[in-house]
């Protein structure tokens, strides 16, 4: 019988390369080649990030309660200039956005990808990568956030090193699998 995880692994190889089956056939190229690890990593590197945004919307119960208790007993009276949402920014209507199960579904064997990097501090640099790149894969990773998130100084070549070489390794890995 295989380890959960095995078969959680096995499924998410599955699902990877079946996305990037059909990523191919929209750009007409063939389809009866193995993926590998380079044609994985921008969806591994696109799952992560997805599942950071939605770890990110994901309720929190406390600010909940509190949001709540302050709609039924208000400190003020509320005024026609102040209402929330006059001034949100695109970042902030995106959060505000229900989570679908399908994202919720998928979350959870992304983060799991984290655990097969050998290096704790590799993994770190993955997660927090994903995190400050609010739900959208960016060309421009802001490193100063992700240096700040993993409270060391490291120059940013040598974090984006580092993650892309993880991303690469989850990559080659999950081609193994499928």
């Amino acid at each position: 019988m295989q380890h959960t995880s095995e078969r959680d692994l096995k499924k998410t190889a599955t699902d990877l390369c079946a996305e990037g089956l059909r990523r191919q056939r929209r750009l007409d190229q063939p389809t009866d080649v193995q993926l590998g690890k380079e044609a994985l990593a921008p969806l591994v590197e696109k799952w992560l990030v997805g599942a950071t945004w939605t770890l990110r919307r994901m309720p929190d119960k406390e600010q909940g309660f509190l949001r709540m208790r302050g709609s039924l007993w208000p400190d003020m009276m509320a005024e026609p200039g102040n209402y929330p949402g006059n001034n949100i920014s695109s970042i902030a209507s995106r959060r505000q956005t229900r989570i679908s199960p399908q994202e919720i579904d998928q979350m959870q064997p992304a983060l799991d990808l984290l655990t097969l990097l050998p290096d704790i501090f590799d993994r770190q640099i993955l997660f927090w990568t994903a995190w400050h790149q609010d739900g959208e894969v960016q060309a421009r990773i802001p490193w100063m956030k992700v240096r700040r998130s993993l409270g060391v100084n490291c120059s940013r070549w040598t974090l984006k090193r580092r993650y892309d070489a993880g991303i690469l390794w989850l990559a080659a890995l999950v081609a193994l699998q499928s």
